[in-house]
């Protein structure tokens, strides 16, 4: 999955009882309306044309059909605006608001699909803030973990390492693909189950329920952010709900009268939570009390050359170290059924489908095994957008905003190794984020995003080639393509009979008992969201009717 993001636009004064008339509201051009657009998922990923001697409110936008006006209108509902379509006061004022950076319309839309697969959670503390003292933050997190816990059937207990949940502040590159920027932009970023990371930019200003510093307009109250972020590391997504604690824009925590004011769950961040792990049996008698507990630990304060103590593997999987036990577990799993599908490859014989933060080995006649992503790729990521094997140089490819993680499968223990020196940043060249990725027949390795892709040598780190898919793939289906599979479908024996190419006989058999070159016809199976295609490449056409993932997985 995307990670989680707050943002600080310094320019826009973000307090209640400051009157609209005295905010800077700057002005937002198209193009950046529409990469805000796509930054929060209303649009997809932008490759914008500008014409030369052409006004900027009349650049081209080039967008998947999807128009820059039909995004404002979803945005501006989301947002509780008028939804005019146009990049209005009102519109512009909210997108240079405070918010967080996750999302707003995800493609995973399945209520619940990530949780806790149990209710006993740990976390840890990996590192502070010269900003504030241990203390604060310990009592901020353990106020925001309990808002949470006093609601539903959570526990949570800080330890001193190998928690379910790490926190840490840290600086700028901090061993993750969300590098922090500095203050005043980026202020926080968490993952969804089960990865458990969240980590405060560590040069933001912060402060812990103290209301006469958050008056003066350049302090960050960390137990607002905090308790949004855990909301996002319990499973939760942003919530359109203006009262909701998951509303993706920052809530002030000062009334007019500069009076703090304690940030608390709205009635549908508790209905919500509780569609998760139920309600919490003391609620009603003991609203009052908390579920947390903590232990005294050493932890290192962040100063201006420190950053994360982390590791990245401790962060987005188990560590290389772990044994078997923790890899074979996945086996006790009960087997579900993918939704949707964040990438396909195939290596050693084998097929793999992954979708959220599990995997899904599968065959003909349907799903085989269910796998916890950070269990089959350790040091990986929390969810793949793309995934490509190339079985030329035995390496499988993860995708994940515009980092790339390679991996070897070693024969003998058939676990996947992350390669030294990955995850890398992809090239600066590529103009988009891939949201899909496939090995074509040829042998060339494709990076998607609607309607364009690359193609990729993850040995230079390079792309070769950048183009529109309908240039160069005929007869595609129209909606996104995230993987392939390849498979053969008819066997053709050409034995030659004499050194004349006109005295070829071409037979079509079932067995080979004889001297002969062996041909195949391949077929491709193209995988969308949740439909796959059957792609024919010497016809260049899709043949029949798509299918439903479930459909072809048979559950």
């Amino acid at each position: 999955m995307l990670p989680i993001i707050l943002i600080f636009l310094s320019s826009v004064s973000l307090f209640t009882f400051c009157d609209v008339s005295t905010k800077q509201i700057n002005e937002i051009s198209v193009e950046k309306a529409a990469q805000y657009l796509s930054n929060y998922g209303y649009m997809k990923e932008i490759i914008s044309l500008t014409l030369p001697n052409v006004p900027s409110s009349e650049v081209i936008l080039r967008h998947n059909s999807v128009t820059i006006s039909d995004a404002l209108k979803k945005f501006q509902k989301f947002a509780g605006l008028k939804p005019t379509g146009k990049l209005d006061a009102a519109t512009m004022e909210k997108m240079q608001q405070k918010r967080c950076g996750r999302p707003d319309v995800i493609a995973l839309r399945q209520k619940g699909k990530y949780k806790w697969e149990k209710s006993d959670l740990t976390y840890s503390i990996e590192s502070l803030t010269s900003e504030l003292s241990e203390s604060e933050v310990r009592d901020a997190l353990k106020k925001a973990f309990d808002t949470w816990s006093a609601v539903t059937r959570i526990t949570l207990n800080e330890i001193s390492e190998k928690a379910d949940i790490t926190i840490a502040f840290a600086r700028r590159m901090h061993n993750d693909p969300w590098p922090f920027d500095g203050e005043g932009g980026i202020l926080a970023h968490a993952t969804l189950p089960s990865s458990g990371i969240l980590h405060f930019d560590s040069d933001e200003k912060w402060v812990y329920m103290n209301s006469d510093a958050i008056s003066r307009y350049d302090t960050t109250d960390v137990l607002q952010v905090a308790i949004h972020e855990i909301g996002h590391v319990l499973g939760l997504e942003h919530s359109a709900d203006s009262d909701s604690i998951m509303l993706p824009f920052y809530r002030d925590t000062v009334d007019n009268r500069g009076n703090y004011i304690t940030p608390k769950l709205s009635a549908s961040d508790v209905r919500n939570i509780q569609y998760l792990y139920g309600i919490n049996d003391k609620e009603t008698n003991q609203r009052g009390q908390t579920t947390t507990t903590t232990i005294t630990t050493t932890i290192t304060t962040t100063t201006t050359t420190t950053t994360t103590t982390t590791k990245y593997g401790s962060n987005f999987g188990t560590d290389s170290s772990n044994d078997d036990n923790d890899f074979n577990s996945d086996k006790k799993i009960d087997i579900n059924c993918p939704d949707e599908v964040d990438g396909i490859i195939t290596t050693d014989g084998s097929n793999y489908l992954f979708s959220g933060n599990k995997v899904y080995e599968f065959d003909r006649s349907g799903v085989k095994k269910e796998y916890l992503l950070k269990n089959l790729f350790p040091n990986g990521p929390p969810f793949v957008q793309g995934a490509l094997s190339n079985s030329r140089t035995d390496k499988t490819l993860l995708f994940h905003g515009k980092m790339v993680f390679v991996y070897n499968l070693e024969k003998s223990t058939k676990k996947f190794v992350l390669q030294p020196n990955y995850p890398k940043k992809l090239p600066t060249a590529l103009n988009f984020k891939p949201m899909g990725a496939f090995l074509w027949h040829e042998g060339s390795q494709i990076l998607i995003n609607g309607n364009h892709f690359a193609t990729y040598d993850e040995n230079w780190n390079r792309v070769t080639l950048q183009n529109e898919v309908i240039n160069y793939f005929d007869n595609f289906p129209a909606e996104p393509i995230r993987g392939n599979t390849i498979q053969s479908v008819t066997n053709f024996l050409i034995r030659i009979i004499s050194n004349s190419v006109s005295n070829l006989l071409v037979v079509l058999i079932e067995t080979v008992n004889f001297s002969g070159v062996l041909i195949r016809r391949m077929r491709v199976l193209l995988f969308g969201d949740n439909k796959v295609y059957k792609y024919d490449i010497k016809e260049k056409r899709v043949i029949g009717r798509a299918m439903p993932l479930k459909t072809f997985l048979h559950c």
